[in-house]
């Protein structure tokens, strides 16, 4: 009781320090007076008029939604393939984009040859109905009845027998994918997880460090003059400390309200916009941040931003965006987006449904309909809590602004089954859908499972400098 409530008050304290940080920088650069202009304006109009009317086909896909048991809609957007495609592969974004974020994959020649290409956005973004709570349950119940469904769905009209279903994720939506890889392995035949940490293993990782720590702490407590004792059990906390300073804007996010909404209004949605430069590459070698061209600017922003007034279709059918969609055309919805950080997803109990189990239990117990290989591992296999059970390629960036290398990649192979690899890019970012060699190595490692995982995947990713498979179980 009394170290949550000293926690909770460190919390605080740190977020507070981290919101007067960015609110001085919004200061310097001038955003924090920055109105929108009528140009600005225009053009996000226009690039939401692109992207989010319901009677265009943006990029040649079509919009669809699902439609919840409780009437709530995700909206999804949907490449049906090319020659017969006998694969399903759905593309699940993270904070704070929408299925934009996949737009290059969604679109590809080369992997919708081999698969029925879908890129949901998840609750509460994009053109998605938010949903009541964004805890551990609610969420994974969510996304496990989207797949089911696509799964039900495309396997129905137009997968081959022998088709697999893969599930392609970065940031938050690699965060569910790594937690249904361990309790739902029997959604997709590989999990592509990108940009993120493994929950249960970074978690378990941090509290060794601190426990290591405290150890040599006590020891030195006992033997002073053994500075280089104490060196150590500092240098033990360093990647902690590190990981801390990279999350401070999680820390933001979980500010009392309004402290936490008024981060991501301030300055023109000033956060936002950083996101977005860092995102396409802006990141200078001085590191400064380039500027984004105008067009660039409007089209990032209608990825995170969603639909505008403009695309709201009032006619209640099955076919238009959910009201809470529109609602959060007025302020953008940064309140609901954050809720990921601050309603326990990340490690909460998941107590699946009835439903939920069944649909699962028929997925193993039918392999005609699971159109499954096996997964290299038994669901109720032993490991440490949070192991997948399901292969699973993580691919990371090296220089990452939001993890620490030490702790993210420290002991995730005793979280891994068999068939599963890390792939670490040395050079990249966070937005590696987006970066130019990130976009290079997650098309191949996808077509690579797409066509049957024929050779080793290093093998497909020798030609690349600066990435290696640091892991292949």
């Amino acid at each position: 009781m009394i170290s949550a409530i000293v926690w909770r008050g460190a919390s605080i304290l740190y977020g507070m320090l981290n919101l007067a940080v960015f609110t001085t920088l919004a200061l310097i650069d001038g955003s924090i007076f920055h109105k929108t202009t009528e140009k600005e304006k225009k053009d996000l109009a226009i690039a939401q008029q692109q992207f989010w009317d319901l009677n265009n086909s943006p990029l040649g896909l079509k919009h669809k939604f699902f439609i919840l048991n409780d009437g709530r809609k995700l909206h999804y957007m949907e490449n049906l393939g090319t020659n017969s495609p006998k694969n399903l592969t759905i593309f699940i974004h993270g904070f704070p984009d929408s299925w934009i974020l996949w737009q290059h994959y969604l679109t590809s020649p080369r992997l919708s040859q081999n698969s029925i290409l879908i890129g949901v956005d998840l609750p509460g973004y994009g053109g998605s109905d938010g949903i009541k709570n964004y805890g551990a349950e609610a969420v994974l119940e969510t996304m496990t009845a989207f797949i089911l469904g696509m799964r039900e769905h495309y396997g129905a009209i137009q997968m081959d027998a022998d088709g697999k279903v893969f599930i392609v994720t970065h940031d938050w939506g690699s965060v569910i994918a790594f937690r249904l890889a361990s309790e739902a392995p029997q959604l997709a035949d590989r999990f592509i997880i990108s940009s993120a940490v493994h929950p249960q293993q970074t978690y378990s990782t941090i509290l060794a460090h601190f426990a290591s720590s405290r150890q040599m702490l006590h020891t030195w407590i006992r033997r002073p003059l053994s500075f280089r004792l104490l060196k150590t059990a500092i240098r033990t906390l360093t990647p902690v400390f590190s990981q801390a300073s990279k999350s401070g804007y999680v820390f933001v996010f979980n500010l009392p309200d309004p402290l936490s909404t008024f981060c991501g209004r301030m300055g023109n949605m000033w956060l936002l916009r950083i996101m977005h430069r860092v995102a396409a590459g802006k990141l200078q070698p001085n590191g400064k941040l380039g500027e984004l061209g105008p067009k660039e600017v409007a089209e990032s922003m209608a990825a995170s931003l969603g639909p505008g007034t403009a695309q709201f279709i009032p006619t209640g059918s099955e076919d238009a965006y959910p009201e809470s969609v529109m609602s959060r055309a007025q302020s953008g919805g940064w309140s609901e987006k954050i809720r990921l950080y601050r309603e326990g997803l990340i490690l909460g109990q998941w107590e699946k449904s009835l439903e939920t189990i069944v649909r699962l239990s028929e997925i193993d117990q039918d392999n005609s309909h699971s159109r499954r290989s096996s997964r290299g591992a038994g669901i109720f296999e032993d490991g440490p809590p949070g192991v997948c059970k399901a292969p699973v390629t993580v691919v990371y960036g090296r220089m990452d602004p939001a993890f620490e290398p030490q702790l993210s990649l420290e002991g995730i192979s005793d979280y891994l089954t068999k068939r599963s690899q890390v792939v670490v890019l040395d050079k990249a970012g966070h937005w590696l859908p987006m970066e130019k060699d990130g976009f290079r190595v997650m098309e191949k490692v996808v077509n690579w499972a797409l066509e049957g995982e024929e050779g080793e995947l290093r093998a497909q990713l020798q030609d690349l400098a600066d990435v290696k498979v640091a892991i292949e179980k």
